[in-house]
């Protein structure tokens, strides 16, 4: 009969065995380099000597307004600074087309954001009444009920931009509870009215209703009327909404942009239009001095750039493109949400962003990207 070795299976058992020891190590080695982390760091000398580098970029915000968005290059000690040149802005509605007109990387400086020309404080203003009617949700769907004009501010009482407009908007209330009281003295000679009838004639010869709502006290409702920042001052005809006032926020600009919404409603020819008379109501009352009437005339030169923004949609979206020149080391720009003339609600500013595109240098001409020739240029790290 044929004779085994007897060394043979031990040596095969042993062989095994370690097989499955190294197996066994190389895979717990292999599963701690999988979770484990490192950073490494390579540091390389640049080449080029010119102090700035050019950034390249194409971003889209899909739910902020471009009059919100804007692009700031910050300098090595941390001075920020609003860039204008070489950026476009363009809106974008819902369903994400762009439209066809582009806006300015502004922080609205070129807005006057209160009536210097009022004197008076608001509790001085109240000592007589308020006369700018506060609105909540229910009060608000009966003014608009019963008023051909509402104009709205939507507020906050922390907001510091709503607290300086404050005695600008009651004010503008008290004008036009002056022109209303005008017109019923006017016709007290024909008729004479009781108590209870002077008071309906005074709100039906109102030109309109200023109004004001503590988007604090009623955070649901401005939520839904989709208030994105403070002050917000919406007028409505008829119980709509016609737009979202974006002028100076003075007395005079006021008037003149209520006397325009009126005649653009009922026609240039209505026999009847209220509101060019609380443009001589307000001017008789606030421009008293030759200092006053150059205010006034600075604010009007810059009107037609502040156009209220029509039946907007309720997502806009900006796209942000162009380029910037920014200091090599260190050196960034930031796209933030802010205004100088409004604060933002944080729990309805939405900064969601797509980056179409994002490069450094000159970029190439179609023909060398045509050609293949896509390689760095030289002397650029």
């Amino acid at each position: 009969p044929p004779v085994t070795p007897r060394g043979g299976p031990r040596r095969g058992s042993i062989l095994s065995t370690i097989a499955v020891a190294t197996m066994t190590i190389l895979f717990l080695l292999e599963t701690k380099a999988f979770f484990s982390t490192q950073l490494k760091t390579n540091l390389a000398l640049d080449s080029n000597e010119d102090s700035q580098i050019r950034v390249n970029f194409n971003i889209t915000m899909m739910d902020l307004k471009c009059e919100f968005a804007t692009i700031d290059v910050v300098s090595v000690l941390g001075t920020q600074q609003n860039v204008t040149q070489h950026v476009q802005k363009y809106p974008i509605d819902q369903s994400g087309v762009r439209r066809t007109y582009q806006q300015r990387n502004r922080l609205q400086h070129d807005v006057q954001l209160f009536d210097a020309t009022i004197e008076e404080t608001i509790e001085e203003l109240h000592a007589d009444g308020e006369d700018a009617v506060s609105l909540d949700e229910t009060t608000f769907e009966i003014a608009l009920e019963e008023n051909e004009y509402v104009f709205v501010d939507f507020f906050a009482n922390w907001c510091s931009h709503c607290r300086d407009l404050a005695p600008t908007w009651e004010t503008l209330a008290e004008v036009m509870w002056q022109a209303a009281e005008n017109r019923v003295e006017a016709h007290s000679e024909v008729h004479k009215y009781s108590d209870e009838d002077y008071d309906e004639a005074m709100k039906v010869e109102l030109p309109v209703l200023i109004a004001k709502v503590d988007c604090v006290d009623h955070h649901d409702f401005c939520m839904n009327q989709e208030i994105r920042a403070y002050p917000t001052l919406k007028f409505f005809v008829d119980g709509e909404e016609k737009g979202v006032y974006q002028g100076h926020r003075t007395v005079v600009e006021f008037t003149h942009f209520i006397a325009e919404m009126e005649k653009e409603h009922k026609g240039h020819k209505h026999h009847d239009l209220k509101a060019g008379e609380i443009k001589e109501i307000a001017t008789d009352r606030l421009i008293q001095t030759k200092e006053h009437e150059d205010y006034a005339r600075a604010l009007s030169a810059t009107r037609h750039q502040h156009q209220p923004s029509w039946n907007e949609e309720e997502h806009p979206g900006c796209q942000l493109s162009g380029f910037l020149l920014v200091d090599r080391a260190p050196g960034n720009f930031h796209i933030q949400a802010q205004s100088r003339g409004h604060d933002l609600a944080a729990h309805m500013t939405n900064v969601s962003h797509v980056i179409n595109h994002l490069s450094f240098g000159k970029p190439f001409s179609n023909y060398f990207i045509k050609k293949g020739l896509q390689n760095t240029p030289a002397g650029f790290l």
